[in-house]
């Protein structure tokens, strides 16, 4: 072997090609006859994206066109003295705005509780419950006292059953069955108890506290200024 690098044979050398016609961007493909490939029509396809291709770029290049005309007027029309002046109508309407908006947050009424329809809880037995909530009181059986208010407990609950009924009666459907099943049948089932707040109250000195049947309940008057009208 000869270690001559000079005797070497020269290598292959690469020869330039030009590329196809076809092959090239843009280029313009020969005309074929439109057939048929895989059972679909070639030209029915062309021709039915045709349109929509067409109706897609006008569309675009129309769109382009109009926008940048819309935004040269708009630029055109909205001169400093324009923008200036739409700056301080603007101002001007935030404020009045706001001033009218905090005036008739300060005309707003406070919430206010519902007037009471009874005085106090007085009003309420004598005008409402020995009315409307009969029940044959015999003193021994069933025990009333025409001197509620000499009662504590009796007291107490006769007050929540006023109170309780002031509130319910706002409520015009159901507000009167609940009051009957929720307070009145339960307090009355034991104030009407011989063994309950009234137990030691009896038939009374002059059977005050008894009653015929369908009778209203026994009543007796506080007295004055015990039980002053809330309204």
């Amino acid at each position: 072997m000869s270690d001559d690098w000079g005797d070497e044979e020269p290598g292959i050398e690469a020869q330039p090609f030009e590329l196809d016609e076809r092959d090239e961007p843009g280029a313009e493909l020969p005309e074929r006859e439109p057939g048929r490939l895989f059972g679909v029509d070639i030209a029915d396809v062309a021709n039915a994206l045709a349109a929509p291709a067409i109706r897609a770029v006008v569309q675009k290049a129309v769109t382009g066109a109009v926008k940048d005309a819309v935004q040269a007027e708009v630029d055109e029309a909205l001169d400093p003295s324009v923008i200036e002046e739409l700056q301080a109508q603007a101002a001007t309407a935030a404020r009045r705005a706001v001033t009218a908006a905090m005036d008739a947050l300060d005309e707003e009424p406070a919430d206010e509780q519902p007037t009471l329809y009874y005085g106090s809880v007085d009003e309420f037995v004598r005008e409402y419950l020995v009315k409307n909530y009969r029940r044959r009181v015999d003193g021994q059986r069933t025990v009333w006292a025409a001197d509620w208010w000499n009662y504590p407990e009796a007291t107490i609950r006769l007050d929540a059953l006023w109170r309780a009924w002031e509130h319910l009666r706002l409520d015009p459907t159901t507000g009167m069955s609940v009051w009957y099943r929720d307070h009145a049948e339960h307090h009355m089932s034991v104030l009407l108890d011989p063994s309950g707040p009234f137990a030691a109250a009896g038939e009374g000195k002059n059977r005050e506290n008894v009653n015929e049947k369908g009778a209203e309940l026994p009543y007796t008057a506080p007295p004055d200024g015990l039980y002053p009208d809330l309204r």
